[in-house]
């Protein structure tokens, strides 16, 4: 849908930053079906989590409304108690990831022991203000004064989001909302990061690293997750095959130049998902290229009606490819299947 188009110039550059999803959705159902012999190695994401000796999961991550941008990594135990996961992140901080509580998902940056991030699709933060989860788009631009553009060093970088998201800097943070516009423009989700931390992020994307990519493709499968649970479905199962086609869709988009579904021998989703001796019923596929983390990824597929679809759909199995690279800088593909 959209392009990244990066003009880089001398002393005042302007790079107008945009990203691309598929303009095609690619879905199939009843094709192949072994219902008693897939030979399918399933590995399930941990979304139910387990009760540790000093956490409560009815009420611990409720805590989490209460962390602000300066707070020490002991109040954070102290508050939502440990992680499920630490995560790389595409700034010089970890994500200790909250995936344990369903619903209810967070993330919060740590670096050098401070809080300097946050994130949730579904619990308020103290650091927002008045911008709360389920206010509208309208309500934000009335009341805040959303950049046109991030400085970075003597680069502008433009923000053209078509309206899915507004970048705000408030009180030294940088918070980032994102919009549904299927359900009204509402506020889904929000991203807080130290304006020091922001700073310091050369460009728009991260270095490229293993733990980097394998971060984002899990980070991919918690979202999809927790907005599945969310609206009552039950959330995807990760399958490692899956995962295996959509590592080497999003490498073979880099090695031969091209974003689309069909690659250059004229091999669709589904080709590709029986090469790696996936057996299914239905299958479907979203790529994305050009978004700078997860997060981004994850909310413009939410906004684009086939990859939304998919995401909400029927399937019981995921698989993520995250790789960087290319003329997008960073591709992204998901796998599903039934």
């Amino acid at each position: 849908m959209k392009k990244v188009i990066a003009l880089l110039l001398v002393v005042g550059t302007l790079v107008f930053y945009n990203s691309k999803i598929a303009n095609t959705l690619y879905t199939l159902k009843n094709e192949i079906f072994n219902k008693n012999n897939t030979g399918e190695i399933v590995l399930v994401q941990n979304v139910n989590g387990t009760k540790s000796e000093n956490d409560n999961i009815e009420t611990t991550i409720g805590n989490f409304r209460n962390i602000k941008i300066g707070d020490k990594l002991d109040t954070v135990m102290e508050y939502i108690g440990s992680p499920s996961r630490i995560d790389e992140s595409e700034y010089n901080f970890k994500w200790y990831v909250y995936n344990q509580y369903r619903e209810k998902f967070v993330m919060v940056g740590i670096k050098d022991d401070i809080v300097v991030g946050l994130y949730s699709n579904s619990i308020d933060s103290c650091e927002n203000g008045d911008i709360k989860l389920n206010k509208d788009r309208n309500f934000v631009r009335e009341n805040y004064s959303p950049l046109e553009y991030r400085l970075k060093g003597n680069t502008k970088y433009i923000i053209n989001s078509e309206n899915q998201y507004d970048v705000i800097n408030e009180n030294k943070n940088y918070i980032t909302v994102f919009y549904d516009i299927y359900e009204e423009s509402r506020i889904c989700s929000y991203q807080i990061i130290d304006e020091k931390v922001e700073s310091q992020l050369d460009g728009m994307y991260a270095k490229d690293s293993e733990k980097l990519r394998e971060s984002f493709e899990l980070q991919v499968i918690d979202l999809a997750n927790s907005i599945r649970i969310q609206k009552g479905l039950e959330p995807f199962k990760e399958s490692e095959k899956a995962k295996v086609s959509s590592r080497k869709h999003s490498q073979d988009m880099i090695d031969k130049e091209f974003f689309d579904h069909v690659n250059k021998e004229n091999k669709s989703p589904f080709d590709r998902m029986k090469k790696e001796g996936i057996v299914y019923q239905s299958a479907g596929e979203n790529i994305a290229a050009g978004q700078v983390s997860a997060i981004y990824a994850h909310e413009a597929w939410m906004n684009s009606k086939g990859h939304r679809k998919n995401i909400l759909g029927d399937y019981k199995y995921i698989g993520v490819g995250v790789k960087f690279g290319g003329y997008y800088t960073i591709y992204y593909t998901q796998n599903f299947y039934t």
